[in-house]
């Protein structure tokens, strides 16, 4: 498995390595409100691509551990209906950004954050017709639902963490519970986060030359699909 972390923390050093990512500390207000009212329609599409997948899953356990993920996203500790979700946790944290509730409510879908959904969709749709479906579903799931979104708020949270602070209720709790904390090849149970979770099941799956290319191919589809999300903000591109 250690070739396979290499692998993969190369594609994550990459791709935290956008110009936007890189340079969001420089972005102009506009610009970063920009980026944080597109990215929410990708969160928005996080539930679809989970139930998508959970669907096209064949391995009883993935499904289960996929269930788990997306039933988080709607907690409720207390008496039905008084928790607000995660997606509603997210729009707290946008407006606790200053960013007016109008521009919020106005925001669309841009073709480019359209496509990158509509190809999401795809790939696990795709991927669910494999000869190797559990292990590019797992796959999917785990790096484009879990590891790079960790990517991102940690790198977003360099702009948007001093104004959030502790009273982050969405950022920052997704940035720490979904990373990528141990390498595939010392995965463990012990694990908290989504990522090693999902993990830990697709290193047991993963058992043939064919499967580790499998595993290979989707995770650079799954960071060609991020950077083509991030380019619509980088001028000139």
């Amino acid at each position: 498995m250690r070739d396979l972390d290499e692998f993969e923390d190369g594609l994550i050093e990459e791709f935290r390595n956008h110009p936007t990512l890189r340079g969001v500390t420089e972005l102009s207000q506009d610009d970063l409100w920009s980026v944080l009212l597109q990215r929410r329609f990708l969160s928005l599409a996080f539930t679809m691509a989970y139930d998508l997948a959970i669907d096209l899953l064949t391995d009883e356990q993935s499904i289960r551990i996929a269930r788990v993920i997306i039933r988080e996203e709607y907690p409720d500790n207390s008496s039905p209906g008084s928790t607000p979700s995660h997606r509603e946790d997210l729009m707290a944290d946008i407006l606790a950004l200053g960013v007016p509730r109008e521009e919020l409510v106005r925001s669309r879908r841009s073709l480019v954050t359209t496509a990158c959904v509509d190809t999401t969709m795809e790939l696990i749709s795709s991927a669910g017709d494999s000869k190797h479906a559990d292990v590019e579903l797992l796959t999917i799931l785990r790096f484009w639902g879990e590891v790079l979104v960790s990517v991102e708020y940690g790198e977003l949270w360099r702009r948007i963490g001093p104004v959030l602070g502790d009273k982050s209720v969405f950022y920052y709790p997704h940035h720490v519970h979904d990373a990528k904390s141990r390498p595939l090849a010392a995965a463990s149970p012990l694990s908290l986060t989504h990522s090693d979770q999902l993990g830990l099941r697709l290193v047991q799956l993963i058992d043939s030359t064919e499967a580790r290319e499998r595993f290979r191919e989707t995770e650079q589809a799954v960071v060609a699909v991020k950077t083509a999300f991030y380019d619509q903000f980088t001028p000139g591109s």
